[in-house]
């Protein structure tokens, strides 16, 4: 067989293996964004369709030294349109910290959207916010 043709086979042979590789009950979702002093990222697993239990892997950054905590949330959107607000995590460990965390979600009414809000908090009073569907 001719060198560039065994190549040409080799690379789609790899690529067909690969695509099979990837099922549907692997699939990856990221949402994530960055506003003044925070910045976060949900990875979201399994999200095959609304019903599903979805995993998720958290990462939260302090990005500046104000003094100020941050936190990140997962939002979602129920089967009537509702917006379904999850707890906070926070970083309280301050400026050029990272915490990352693992969890689950499920909704009885269904996950029909997926995202993450990412804040700045002096105490309760949320200051600035980010949000990404």
């Amino acid at each position: 067989m001719h060198p560039k043709l065994a190549a040409a086979f080799t690379a789609v042979a790899t690529i067909s293996l690969t695509a099979l590789a990837v099922t549907p009950a692997q699939a990856l979702s990221i949402r994530g964004c960055s506003t003044t002093g925070a910045a976060g990222n949900v990875a979201i697993y399994n999200w095959t369709d609304p019903g599903a239990k979805v995993d998720l892997e958290f990462s939260l950054s302090d990005l500046s030294p104000d003094g100020h905590h941050v936190r990140i949330r997962l939002i979602s959107e129920q089967s009537d349109g509702t917006r379904k607000n999850w707890p906070w995590r926070q970083n309280l460990d301050g400026n050029g910290s990272t915490k990352e965390w693992t969890s689950t979600a499920y909704d009885d009414r269904g996950l029909f959207e997926i995202g993450v809000q990412v804040a700045r908090f002096e105490g309760d009073t949320l200051l600035n916010s980010c949000t990404d569907w």
